[in-house]
């Protein structure tokens, strides 16, 4: 493990360095355990004095305001923080001298408060948002996302694109439509119409054909699907499937931009956010990060998803959250994604804005141009003002943007 200090005199080599003593297995253990005791936070379900549950069924994730069960909330979100202290020390556990020293070094910065953090590991990916330390200013440890901009990298990088300035963002949606109406996703929809240029694909062949044009040049590409997984005998990987049986997963994204990232002329640089259940498979959160390297790998500038299985209500409401800051082009993706945990933990009791981790994106800014005219208005040939609108592409037909004199359709 390496780290470079912030703002500090580095030492001879550069960096401070120490080999740690767990292996990796016993590091991705205790990271499936913390994101495990994260999900029965999920799942919590009341029970009365003879253990017979009562009540709605897991009322945490039937709301994303968690203030009417302040009481009951407040102690396990100080139990996961507690969790998360002991993962992080678990895994810097050791007494080589050199490790002591590390951990004295790199517990202390942590301990600070608004840095920008990027942990670079190709092999093991951690729910470091999760993940706490203990300050003199609380009895309960400080989650590393409440305090701190945090991102994962250690993916393979295509080459670095320019940021395409433009007064409307180019956006996507990429969606089953047993999803619609589901807590604010016809919201989200709405607000990615009005605010960007967007295009609806709820088919994978329409995003299959998209991912195999050299210039798939979105700023911004949406998933709100379910994921599932692609077995053939002893392959098997995670991937998000639309409103049709195909799963579009690592495999077939570099199938479909491969030959293309050599390529001159070829534009890839959209930032991911990946709002995809899980269905509660145990392993499909490791398996689900491949998809998302896969993109950062052929250009994405970033993807943001989840660490475990997200309640669908909540999931909607951080989308809408989110994008809603992010399509501003003022904040970077990390500076939205600690903004939002302070949202969710301080003012609704809700911890779950820390379950999502972002993947090389901590710096991914929107680039908008002023626009002189109203975003959702072109110009006829005379002149004249014409609403424009944009309306799902459908299973036979390649995306589209057309001109409508009314309102957007989703399906």
């Amino acid at each position: 493990m390496i780290a470079v200090p912030h703002g500090k005199r580095a030492p001879r080599t550069g960096h401070h360095r120490a080999d740690l003593q767990v292996s990796a297995t016993v590091i991705r253990d205790q990271a499936d355990r913390l994101r495990g005791q994260w999900h029965d936070f999920v799942r919590h379900q009341p029970r009365d004095a003879e253990g017979m549950p009562y009540g709605p069924a897991f009322p945490f994730a039937a709301t994303h305001d968690l203030r009417p069960s302040r009481s009951t909330v407040v102690p396990m979100i100080e139990e996961l923080a507690k969790s998360g202290d002991r993962t992080l020390k678990r895994i810097l556990a050791g007494t080589d001298s050199d490790l002591v020293w590390f951990r004295e070094f790199l517990l202390g910065e942590l301990r600070r408060e608004g840095l920008r953090i990027s942990f670079d590991s190709p092999d093991l990916s951690l729910p470091w948002p999760m993940l706490a330390v203990r300050t003199e200013d609380s009895a309960t440890p400080s989650f590393l996302g409440y305090r701190h901009e945090i991102d994962q990298t250690g993916a393979s990088y295509a080459p670095v694109y320019s940021p395409a300035v433009r007064s409307l963002p180019v956006t996507s949606l990429n969606t089953d439509t047993a999803l619609d109406g589901i807590g604010r996703s016809d919201e989200v929809a709405e607000l990615l119409c009005k605010r960007s240029q967007l295009t609806v694909r709820t088919h994978s062949d329409e995003l299959l054909k998209s991912l195999a044009d050299a210039e798939f040049d979105e700023d911004l590409m949406y998933f709100w699907c379910h994921g599932a997984f692609n077995e053939y005998g002893a392959h098997r990987t995670m991937g998000v499937r639309l409103s049709d049986d195909k799963v579009i997963d690592a495999d077939r994204v570099h199938e479909h931009r491969e030959e293309l990232s050599t390529a001159q002329e070829s534009v890839f640089r959209p930032f991911v956010l990946l709002n995809a259940c899980h269905a509660g498979v145990p392993a499909a959160t490791a398996e689900l990060e491949y998809l998302g390297k896969s993109f950062i790998k052929h250009g994405a500038t970033g993807v943001l998803g989840p660490q475990i299985e997200i309640p669908q209500i909540f999931a909607s409401e951080y989308a809408h959250a989110f994008l809603d800051r992010y399509l501003t082009g003022s904040q970077t993706a990390g500076e939205i994604c600690r903004a939002l945990v302070r949202h969710f933990l301080d003012d609704l009791h809700n911890p779950l804005a820390l379950a999502y981790l972002l993947y090389c994106g901590i710096d991914s800014l929107l680039e908008i141009r002023p626009c002189t005219s109203s975003p959702l208005t072109s110009m006829n040939g005379d002149g004249s003002a014409l609403p424009t609108a944009v309306i799902p592409s459908q299973a036979t037909e390649s995306p589209t943007i057309l001109p409508s004199t009314s309102a957007p359709l989703t399906e």
